[in-house]
């Protein structure tokens, strides 16, 4: 329902930002989704004074300045490198952008492939499917992983899209399928959100198919995430050296994880993720702690956060701009210090 006003909407964050209500108007009605090939869905295009969406699903990257010989940077990944609750010069793209325009001595061109619910899967999917037509970064960043663990909380596999079943009742006409954006938005887009609105109804929370009622066991279904996720940095590995690119993956800071000192408000957050993702989530990420030192290309943010008091996260997964600028400097610094 597009009209159900969404809980992050809340945050103190967007307390008298005179930009809050348009955002978030905007970020509602840019939910429409469209069908793309190989990846299942992108958004669809979208014009508006806070979000813009390009023709192909792209978000804007303000300042991108794509011309032959411009400095090309790719940036994949989830809801979070898109930048959902951030305006779009407030997304980690668009960060990356400021920094590398006054760093480079040539135009910059960076490019937000980000979307929605997209695994590391889909992201490798999408690199691909730039690379087939001819288009070649001089560096790809991939900034996944919620989505691999919530894609595995929810179907307890790690070879599938999100929403799977859902989406695949919507291709096969199978019941009162709702449409792809829908089905998107009522799990990986919006998990606290969900149990957000049912705590505020006092309605008892719908049964949940998840890996622990599927009696999947935890420690095979996170080295499975691992594995899947590793497999597709070996992948990408691969494609820059056969294509000339250079390349870093980086591991997402979660409001679990790290040492940051969190709010009350962030606690409140903390504390409405489902226990059983919350479980997934630990274990992903301890098993990710030693195996990413094992990959020259694959730094951990898990500690980017570290020290900071106040609030920087709008639910599990999802930050303030501030807490993009930060991950954004983060990043390139890893990048800097490869190339040094």
């Amino acid at each position: 329902n597009q009209s159900a006003p969404d809980p992050r909407e809340k945050s103190s964050y967007y307390l008298g930002k005179a930009w809050a209500p348009q955002y978030w108007h905007e970020f509602a009605l840019s939910r429409q989704m469209q069908y793309l090939s190989f990846v299942i869905w992108r958004r669809a295009p979208f014009t508006g004074a806070t979000i813009n969406i390009d023709d192909a699903g792209v978000r804007r990257t303000p300042g991108a300045v794509c011309e032959p010989g411009s400095y090309k940077v790719f940036a994949f990944g989830g809801s979070t490198m898109w930048g959902t609750g951030s305006l779009d010069w407030g997304t980690i793209p668009a960060y990356l952008q400021a920094a590398l325009a006054q760093r480079e001595g040539r135009p910059v061109c960076v490019v937000n492939f980000g979307e929605s619910a997209y695994t590391s899967t889909q992201s490798v999917i999408m690199l691909l499917t730039r690379l087939h037509a001819g288009d070649v970064p001089d560096l790809a960043l991939f900034y996944d992983g919620p989505n691999d663990i919530f894609t595995a909380f929810q179907s307890g596999r790690t070879t599938v899209h999100a929403n799977i079943e859902q989406i695949a009742r919507v291709f096969e006409h199978r019941g009162n399928a709702s449409p792809l954006a829908e089905s998107l938005d009522h799990s990986a887009l919006f998990r606290v959100s969900r149990g957000l609105v049912n705590r505020l109804a006092q309605a008892p929370p719908p049964t949940v198919l998840t890996y622990e009622t599927m009696g999947i066991d935890r420690t095979a279904l996170t080295e499975a995430v691992v594995r899947t996720y590793l497999d597709n940095y070996n992948v990408v590995d691969a494609l820059a050296h056969k294509y000339g690119f250079k390349y870093a993956f980086f591991w997402p800071p979660y409001i679990s994880a790290g040492k940051k000192r969190l709010t009350e408000e962030e606690e409140a957050l903390r504390r409405e993720v489902d226990p059983s993702l919350a479980k997934l989530y630990a274990s992903v990420y301890h098993t990710m702690e030693s195996r990413s030192l094992q990959h020259e290309n694959l730094h951990s943010l898990t500690p980017i956060f570290d020290g900071r008091d106040s609030l920087i996260w709008i639910d599990d997964v999802h930050v303030t701009p501030v807490g993009n600028e930060l991950i954004a400097d983060g990043m390139l610094r890893a990048v800097a210090r490869r190339e040094r």
